[in-house]
Formats: C-alpha cells, structure tokens, sequence
C-alpha cells in the first residue's frame, strides 16, 4: 500500500515538472490573430447594383449600394466572398438641359460588408459597365449620358432659315421689320424644338465593376 501511495506520488510529481509556472505579473496566454488578407489597390471587382438610379431624381448623398457577382482571391485564399455588399453614395448630379447638355452621375463606394459580418472602410469607383450603351464613363468614373444628333435639332435649324428665305418675297418698308421677327421666332423654334440631353439611368441588377483606389485587409473567408 505504501509502495503504491510512493510511486503515485512520484507520477504527480513529474507531471507538475513538466507544467510551467505563470510568474507574478504575467499576463494569460492569449492565441495569435488570424493573419489577414490585404487586396491590392487598382483590384477590380464585377458587381450587381441593388440600388437604381436616375439623374432626374438622385441627389448627392444618396446611398447607393451594390453586390459582389464573384470572388476576389488573394494568394489563392478568398478575400471577398461572392455576396460581399459595398455601400456608398452619390458624389454628383446633374439632369440633362436643353442644346442637348448630357445628365452627368457620379458615386463612390466608401464601406465593405462581408458574409461574416465584418466592415472595413473602402474607396471604391465605378470603372466599367457591362452595356454602356451611348453613356460614357470618364477616369474619375464620372458617367454621362451619351451625345447624339437628333432630328428635331436638324428640324429647328431648318425652321430658322426657312423663316429667312421668305423675306425676300415681303414688300415695301416692312421688309426689316418681317426679317427681324422671322429671325427671333426661327431662332426660338428652333431652341424650343432642341430637346434636352439624354440623362443617365441605371435600374437595379444593372451589371458593372468597380475599382478600388487603396488596399485594404480583411481577414481570410473560408
């Protein structure tokens, strides 16, 4: 019996050996923070808007909002999952106006969402649409609408110099008087028959990328 108390003893002894032994003052042990994944800047990433928008009824800080359609991998290790959501707003607006001025747009995105439930700050610009159609996108991923030449432009110019063709034909003294108001209504036919520019208009689900203009790091999705 006291032989077995003896080496049960021992066992305890060495066991409590091999445990180290925490010092006044030591903090807990604590495990290592997962590594994080940093995304390059100038990363492009193709997006779905959830958010529409129109030059006729946005206004600066609207909040724009939009979905990831596909993955962005860093050293093979998913850094943004499909379904990341990015949130934003409108930098500038600007509705079409007469002479055929084109509606301008512009957004940034300033926040990322992912699955997880972790945010980072972002800075995010349009870079590209899947069908553009006649808009046009600058480098600063302001988007206009596109310039084209209508028929009722050709009809207004039309109806001025029409106009002017006719005095010859005015007798006597009211030849100058005729020539000035068939002038002035040709002039204002033919601003009233120039429609406004096209404006820009992006419905919801419309395909796009975006750019984003610094590096972030989030950490690894699995």
């Amino acid at each position: 019996m006291r032989i077995g108390l003896r080496y049960g003893t021992l066992a305890l002894a060495v066991l409590l050996a091999g445990v180290p032994r925490l010092q006044a003052g030591d903090p807990p042990s604590t495990p290592p923070p997962s590594a994080g994944l940093t995304v390059p800047a100038e990363t492009e990433a193709s997006v779905t808007l959830l958010s529409g928008l129109h030059t006729k009824l946005a206004q600066v800080r609207d909040p724009v909002e939009c979905q990831l359609t596909q993955a962005i991998y860093v050293d093979g290790q998913i850094a943004l999952p499909q379904g990341t959501l990015l949130y934003g707003h409108v930098t500038r607006v600007r509705a079409a106006g007469r002479l055929h001025r084109p509606a301008e747009l512009g957004f940034r995105f300033d926040e990322v969402s992912l699955p997880s439930g972790e945010t980072e700050p972002v800075l995010a610009r349009l870079s590209g649409l899947e069908h553009p159609g006649k808009m046009r996108l600058d480098s600063e991923g302001l988007l206009k609408g596109g310039r084209q030449l209508s028929w009722n432009v050709i009809t207004g110019a039309l109806v001025g110099s029409g106009g002017l063709l006719v005095i010859p034909k005015v007798a006597g003294v009211t030849v100058a008087a005729t020539a000035a108001s068939v002038a002035t209504a040709g002039v204002l036919g033919g601003y009233v028959l120039i429609p406004h520019g096209p404006e820009v208009h992006l419905p919801p689900d419309t395909r796009c990328r975006v750019r984003f203009d610094y590096a972030f790091t989030v950490h690894g999705q699995s």
